[in-house]
């Protein structure tokens, strides 16, 4: 028989313990406990005496790999958009669960109704959009400004995950978003909407739905700029995508990087631009600029399976104050106080009397170190006040001051080509390889330190 256990969990960040708490050790919060009932499966002695006597007994069924690889089937639905097709490897598989977050008012609910409307048009079978923080006339709003008019798209204000998925069809049901899994409670939990609990339960109903059926679906869910928030963070590991939303809100340009996927690579990346249409995918070349003012360099990240070209900007300036500032948007500040310090000591320049200010083109966040170059070659050419060009510049920067390859190098280097850059810096261990990607409009120098780095700056300085 399937025995009952009460445990008590923490509403704020999820906590387990088999007795009520007054403070949670883990957050800290008080008065977070909540009480929750849960099943477990025991064994009795029936059971068991049954076994010892060598009975037939129920047992879980196990395949051979050989005839699971020759059943699965890799169908993928595509939402049409070729940014969003590229990000999810070619589309979205049946079955597949997505959880799509981000910092509230950034563009997730436009984007999941723009997708839905590209599904719903392609296809004979229903879309449901369930819409649990606004009213269906809210919605019809939104879809009359973004001109959506799918007859097959279906839209719900119902905040019951129960009566929601006992309405879809399965039978026609294309796609199913949630929005957002804040606001959906079930009731086989007793605990307030929103809480971690509730948000588990939500997301663990909606996956057997979508897994018995093989109905995709999409999870919006709100984050803080920290990730702090209970839920999303929590349920990452059950579902089989994660995208987020990355960029200001203050400016029109925004990044959809994908954290997880079970289904293709993860860390692909796609930007998109928002419109009073609604989001609207462009290329990287508009977000660069070409302007002859010192401290501008190009180079790329190495996103999923393909690199990103990006625009690095920096600005030296001199103070008066003891020690200089550094200031960085879209460039993690430790990696710029390292790099300065590194230029200062085997370059003897006094970088610890200025102040350096940082940015990367579109509110993009830079993590790859092969971008370490090109910071150290926008800081001197800020510090030189030298215009160094169209350059690429790609590798990574030792505390000895050598430059290291970085990963993919031939990779980012044709990715370079796209660009109209005339040079392009790369480490000196990929020498060999240097000559042979050199074409007639675009030279390659490799270099081995900073020092060197720095004398090919002041070259340029010279032929101004």
């Amino acid at each position: 028989m399937a025995k009952s256990k009460t445990i008590y969990v923490c509403d704020k960040c999820g906590y387990e313990s088999p007795k009520w708490f007054g403070k949670c050790p883990v957050c800290g919060e008080w008065n977070s406990a909540k009480e929750l009932s849960i099943k477990e499966s025991g064994t009795d002695s029936k059971s068991i005496r049954s076994q010892q006597a060598g009975m037939d007994t129920p047992h879980p069924r196990f395949f051979d790999i050989n005839s699971a690889i020759e059943s699965s089937t890799e169908v993928r639905i595509r939402t049409m958009n070729e940014s969003i097709d590229e990000l999810l490897s070619g589309g979205i598989v049946r079955g597949q669960v997505i959880l799509l977050g981000g910092e509230p008012g950034v563009g997730k609910s436009t984007l999941a109704l723009q997708i839905c409307n590209s599904i719903a048009q392609n296809t004979d079978k229903k879309v449901y959009y369930i819409s649990g923080e606004e009213s269906v006339s809210q919605v019809g709003l939104r879809a009359k400004r973004l001109g959506i008019n799918s007859k097959n798209l279906l839209i719900s204000s119902e905040t019951q995950i129960e009566e929601v998925l006992s309405a879809i069809d399965p039978n026609e049901a294309q796609l199913v978003v949630i929005d957002s899994i804040q606001t959906l409670s079930s009731t086989d939990v007793d605990s307030p909407i929103g809480g971690v609990v509730q948000i588990k339960a939500v997301v663990e109903k909606v996956r057997v739905f979508s897994k018995k059926y093989g109905i995709p679906s999409i999870l919006i869910a709100h984050v803080t700029k920290e990730g702090v928030i209970a839920g999303p963070k929590l349920v990452e590991h059950v579902v089989d995508t994660v995208i987020y939303f990355e960029g200001e809100k203050t400016t029109d340009y925004r990044v959809l990087r994908v954290q997880k996927n079970r289904y293709g690579p993860s860390g692909e990346m796609a930007v998109f631009q928002m419109t009073y249409e609604g989001l609207q995918s462009i290329s990287e070349d508009k977000l660069l600029t070409y302007t002859q003012t010192a401290g501008n360099v190009f180079t790329n990240v190495y996103e999923g399976i393909r690199p990103f070209n990006v625009q690095i900007q920096a600005l030296v300036s001199r103070v008066k104050v003891a020690s200089g500032r550094r200031i960085s948007h879209g460039i993690d500040v430790r990696k710029v106080i390292i790099i300065s310090a590194v230029l200062s000591k085997h370059l003897n320049l006094p970088l610890e009397f200025h102040d350096i200010y940082m940015n990367v083109s579109g509110g993009i966040n830079l993590s790859d170190p092969g971008c370490e170059l090109a910071i150290a070659g926008a800081i001197l050419s800020s510090f030189l006040d030298t215009f160094v060009g169209n350059v690429f510049m790609v590798g990574e920067i030792g505390l000895d001051g050598s430059i290291r390859p970085a990963v993919n190098l031939p990779k980012r280097i044709e990715n370079a080509k796209k660009l109209p850059v005339e040079l392009i810096i790369t480490p000196s261990v990929a020498s060999s390889k240097a000559s042979k990607l050199n074409d007639e409009k675009i030279k390659v120098v490799s270099i081995r330190n900073i020092r060197e780095l720095f004398n090919l700056i002041l070259e340029l300085k010279k032929g101004e």
